[in-house]
């Protein structure tokens, strides 16, 4: 096992050296969505197809490969399957320039979802090993803080790139640097002892543990483990698909140029993100002492009140109403990150997290990002075409390339009333059904249904 014999690395150190894994992770991984309405232009495209782009061919290998990546991570070392990781999706990201037609960047998509799929279950597992369970749910969500720093650096960079260079040049401008963390990471993280807070000791354990199928049953019959599972992955689905039509809506709605667009869509979530992971992790280790329903309740009161301001946050017509509403709405919706994995991490022998970890990551990539920006790109397709107004059909008169160029009014206010009406039928649907499965979980891990220990087996 990788340095595991030396000296740890200092808690605080490991867990910033994770977080820019995330951060490089979500940065690589989300800017697609502020370059989507460029490549769409460039490149012709539908919502239905901007949405594949998007979503699909990103989850198409990286929910595939997660699991098996996972089961390495619980057998070898986390600190080489995550400094590899990360040089590879960082690779792909930079070849994405080089795309010359719309299924070449979606194969080079499928290739930086190969490599992330190798960020969180190794990352998730490490922390729990450097840190002890009453401190998981807040040190994941710090973890989780990589997402808006990811999501602002990155998507305000590509804007301005993009607006100034071009798409391709944000591709690669953005991706190559990762290489170097991965070699900070490699040599500076030290592999820590599997269970080392763990009471009975699970780290003296054989290597060679339980088939995937006999721990993936363990976890679905875990009591509310399920709930957990479904959650995240309807949550997920939402934010994946409000994530990547949101600097759409504001290029087409409110008429923003590239770069402000991508300004305020990295405002966006890097606070509601920023502020929700982290505050959602301090309540529940906060709340949990006592009652560790609170590990589920406070993710899904969160989702309960994000879902309606998400739907009233787009029906403003001042995008800095739209802004302070969506804010709200995603502070609550990012409640579930640190308590949803803390929980399975607290409920599951140690070697078992990294692959119950990729499990909920391969739901919420195949379903969540998989269907997510698909579903909403599909719908937005057939409420533009219904509500287009003008002369023959929506796709012929303003998608084609030969009327680029003179797409009339009618096509603009179809595509953004399109685009609109499908974020507020999808989010609000999704939001409140994941709330449901947050508050059965709960119901799971109250007391008197004797599922309130933490570290049964």
């Amino acid at each position: 096992m990788n340095n595991s014999d030396g000296k740890l690395t200092n808690s605080r150190v490991a867990l910033g050296l994770l977080l820019l894994g995330f951060a490089f992770n979500f940065a690589d991984r989300s800017i697609i969505n502020t370059l989507g309405e460029a490549i769409k232009t460039d490149l012709s495209l539908t919502d239905t197809e901007l949405g594949l782009l998007g979503g699909l061919s990103f989850a198409l290998l990286y929910s595939v490969t997660g699991i098996p990546i996972a089961r390495l991570s619980d057998r070898h070392s986390r600190v080489n399957i995550l400094s590899t990781a990360i040089a590879f999706w960082s690779l792909a990201t930079g070849l994405c320039a080089l795309a010359s037609s719309y299924w070449s960047l979606f194969l080079m998509r499928v290739g930086v979802g190969i490599g992330e799929a190798g960020c969180s279950p190794p990352s998730q597992s490490l922390i729990s090993d450097y840190f002890p369970p009453e401190k998981r749910s807040t040190a994941i969500s710090i973890l989780y803080l990589g997402v808006p720093l990811g999501v602002l650096v990155g998507s305000i960079s590509a804007g301005a790139i993009a607006e100034s260079m071009g798409w391709r040049w944000a591709f690669l401008i953005i991706g190559t640097p990762g290489v170097l963390l991965a070699v900070a990471i490699r040599l500076i993280l030290k592999e820590p002892p599997r269970g080392r807070f763990e009471a009975d000791a699970e780290a003296s354990q054989p290597v060679e543990i339980e088939s995937l199928l006999q721990v993936l049953r363990f976890f679905w019959n875990r009591g509310g483990l399920k709930h957990i599972a479904l959650g995240v992955m309807l949550a997920s689905m939402g934010g994946y698909a409000f994530g990547q039509f949101l600097h759409p809506l504001l290029v087409r709605h409110y008429e923003l140029g590239y770069t402000e667009a991508a300004g305020v869509y990295g405002l966006i979530g890097a606070i509601s993100v920023g502020i929700g992971s982290p505050l959602g992790g301090f309540l529940t280790d906060r709340f949990s002492v006592k009652n560790q329903a609170w590990a589920a309740w406070i993710p899904a009161a969160g989702l309960f009140l994000a879902a309606p301001l998400y739907v009233l946050a787009l029906a403003q017509s001042s995008w800095s109403m739209l802004l302070i509403i969506l804010i709200i709405a995603g502070i609550g919706h990012n409640f579930y990150h640190g308590p949803a994995f803390a929980a399975v991490h607290n409920r599951v022998p140690a070697r078992m997290r990294a692959t119950c970890t990729a499990f909920i990551i391969f739901l919420s990539a195949s379903i969540g990002l998989g269907l997510g920006p698909l579903l909403t790109g599909m719908v937005s397709d057939w409420f533009a075409s219904t509500l287009y107004s003008g002369q023959g059909s929506y796709f012929a008169s303003c998608v084609s390339t030969d009327t680029a160029t003179t797409v009339s009014t009618n096509c603009l206010e179809a595509s953004s009333s399109g685009l609109r009406y499908a974020l507020g039928l999808v989010t609000l649907s999704l939001n409140a059904w994941s709330a449901l499965h947050f508050y059965f979980a709960g119901r799971a891990f109250e007391p008197r249904r004797g599922h309130c220990q933490r570290n049964q087996s």
